[in-house]
C-alpha cells in the first residue's frame, strides 16, 4: 500500500542509521496531552485487534497519509494540514503491505481525540436523534458506547453531502517503517506560522 508519511531529521537519521523506525512515546509530542494519549491508547486496541500486536517494544504506532481530499497521496506544503512543521523535514513515500496498515478517517479520529459519541448520522435530523438516544443512556454505559462508536471511523468509504464528510482523508497507521519501504524521499524546511 503506497503511503505518505513525514519524519523529522532525527526519525529520518534513525531509520538510515537503523534501517527501522518505530515510534519513541517520550519524543511524540501529542502523547503529552492526557486526553491525546487516551486516544492514542484506544487506536493501539483497535490496530492489535485488526493488524495484530506490535514487535517487541514498540507501544505506538507510525502514521501516515493515505489520501489527502479524495486524492491518493501527493503531499503539497502549501496546505494548512502542513503548517505545523519547523526545521528540517522528509517526505517519504513508502510502500507498506496492506495487511501491517490500519486505515481511518482523519476528520472522524476527531471524534476520539475529543472524547465524543460518533453516531455516524448522515443528516442533522439523524444527529439530534442519535444524540438524544447517547444522552439517555445512564451514565456508566456512555463510555463504553460511545469507544464502541468510534469503530466508526475505520469506514473510509467516500461519502460527502452538506451535514457529513468521510474518506476524504484518510490516514495510516503501522507499527514500524523499515528503510526498504521507503519509494523516495524529499526534504523540506517547515516554516511553523
Amino acid at each position: 500500500m503506497r503511503l505518505v508519511t513525514i519524519q523529522d531529521k532525527a526519525a529520518y537519521d534513525e531509520l538510515c542509521a537503523t534501517g527501522v523506525l518505530r515510534c519513541k512515546a517520550e519524543l511524540a509530542e501529542w502523547l503529552s496531552e492526557d486526553s491525546f494519549k487516551a486516544a492514542y491508547d484506544w487506536l493501539v486496541k483497535q490496530m492489535k485487534k485488526r493488524i495484530g500486536e506490535p514487535p517487541n517494544g514498540v507501544r505506538y504506532p507510525i502514521w501516515a497519509w493515505h489520501s489527502l481530499d479524495n486524492r491518493t497521496t501527493k503531499v503539497d506544503l502549501r496546505r494548512s494540514e502542513f503548517n505545523n512543521y519547523s526545521g528540517e523535514h522528509y517526505i517519504l513515500t513508502i510502500d507498506v503491505p496492506g495487511e501491517q496498515v490500519l486505515l481511518s478517517d482523519e476528520e472522524n479520529w476527531h471524534f476520539v481525540l475529543n472524547n465524543w459519541f460518533l453516531s455516524g448520522a448522515k443528516s442533522e435530523k439523524d444527529f439530534d436523534k442519535a444524540e438524544a438516544w447517547f444522552d439517555s443512556l445512564p451514565p456508566d454505559e456512555r463510555q463504553q458506547v460511545k469507544e464502541k462508536s468510534w469503530e466508526g471511523i475505520f469506514d473510509i468509504t467516500p461519502l460527502e453531502n452538506d451535514f457529513h464528510r468521510q474518506g476524504c482523508f484518510v490516514q495510516a497507521t503501522f507499527w514500524e517503517l523499515c528503510r526498504e519501504q521507503v519509494i523516495s524521499e524529499r526534504m523540506f524546511i517547515g516554516r511553523r506560522k
